[in-house]
């Protein structure tokens, strides 16, 4: 297990380019971090930075309490798995298994003491005698796994190892490697462009957006209280829906005015909106909190909102619908899948107004969720 902490770390090329800008970041013994954000955010770049493969520009980095911006990746008792798995073609399983032991200069009983028992953990005993060629997708990212595990690191690097695999198997690839992580106990730091890779793998997940750590948190926090718009936006699929809006109110009414919607405020959380009348606002809501009527589950606090279906996704267990309001702007709802809405008509849905965020329209930072 690894402790290890980015404390105000930058990573600035030559050519001035700051792929990475003041993190911090602390990650504990035992843990599963997932790094994630869209590419170019900077999280392969703070990967590569810890395994020591990318040089620091400015700040420090340490594992367990030792600063190691000068070590060497071999000094730093971590693995690193890549996308492309890295595998040797001219080497059997065994042997990719077993080169990083060698190279370290293990006793050859250990080393196949400790390939067979990672093999045996992956399943894929079967398959150490095969080379890289004769494996599929699935099972090459195994190998790759397991060529980490016979080193028994501190800690696992994993910068996006399922993105070469097909839908149905990323699935159980993401439940595997959350086994695994509970049956090794090691600390692990996983990076990818994947929210719900993020959302289902993380005990906490760090989003990044052009080199700046924006939240850290657990997926549920993450999900529910988002920092700003970019996290709101980001964690969740469809992403959450945006108006641009102001508060209003009229005698006892609060409003928030966003156009054609004209949304009620609940009264008994009205007061921790006072301050904000008047002033320029995002409404956000998630497509998960926009309801048919006739499909709405009990305690919600609807509001009823006339739209026009634009476009259905029907995906079996929901629907997800394109709608237009009158004065053009469009939102996403996920709806009960018997809703069967068709394209053109005018239909009424409920906005939960127990499920709403607002956003300051300047700085896109959240005011009340």
């Amino acid at each position: 297990m690894a402790h290890i902490v980015f404390e105000q770390v930058t990573k600035q090329y030559d050519n001035g380019f700051v792929a990475v800008k003041d993190l911090n970041l602390e990650i504990g013994d035992d843990e599963f971090l997932v790094l994630v954000g869209p590419s170019g955010c900077g999280k392969t770049t703070s990967l590569r930075m810890l395994a020591g493969l990318e040089s620091i520009s400015r700040g420090s980095l340490y594992i367990d309490g030792q600063r190691v911006n000068e070590k060497s990746p071999r000094e730093r008792d971590i693995a690193m798995v890549f996308q492309s798995y890295a595998l040797y073609p001219h080497m059997s399983v065994f042997e990719n298994m077993a080169f990083g032991l060698q190279l370290q200069g293990t006793a050859k009983p250990e080393i196949q003491q400790r390939v067979q028992a990672a093999a045996a953990q992956l399943g894929i005993e079967e398959l150490l005698d095969r080379k890289p060629k004769q494996l599929s997708g699935g099972q090459r990212q195994r190998v790759a796994v397991g060529r980490a595990i016979v080193r028994d690191p501190s800690a696992f690097l994993m910068d996006e190892p399922l993105s070469n695999l097909d839908a149905k198997l990323r699935v159980q690839a993401r439940a595997e490697l959350t086994k695994l992580h509970k049956k090794l106990g090691t600390t692990f730091i996983y990076v990818t462009h994947d929210q719900v890779e993020a959302m289902t793998m993380g005990s906490r997940i760090a989003v990044m957006n052009q080199g700046i750590l924006q939240q850290v948190d657990t997926p549920q926090n993450l999900y529910e209280h988002p920092n700003n718009m970019f996290v709101a936006g980001f964690m969740g699929s469809p992403a959450m829906n945006f108006f641009e809006a102001t508060l209003t109110q009229t005698g006892e009414q609060m409003v928030i005015d966003a156009g054609a919607l004209q949304l009620p405020v609940p009264e008994e959380v009205r007061s921790r909106y006072q301050s904000l009348l008047g002033t320029p606002l995002i409404f956000g809501i998630r497509p998960e909190n926009i309801y048919n009527p006739e499909f709405a589950p009990p305690g919600i606090n609807p509001v009823a909102i006339e739209a026009t279906v634009s476009v259905v996704e029907m995906m079996g267990h929901e629907e997800i619908v394109y709608f237009a309001l009158g004065d053009g702007h469009e939102f996403l709802a996920r709806v009960d899948p018997r809703s069967r809405f068709t394209p053109g008509e005018s239909v009424s849905v409920s906005f939960d107004m127990n499920r709403f965020h607002l956003f300051d329209k300047a700085s896109e930072h959240v005011l009340v969720s």
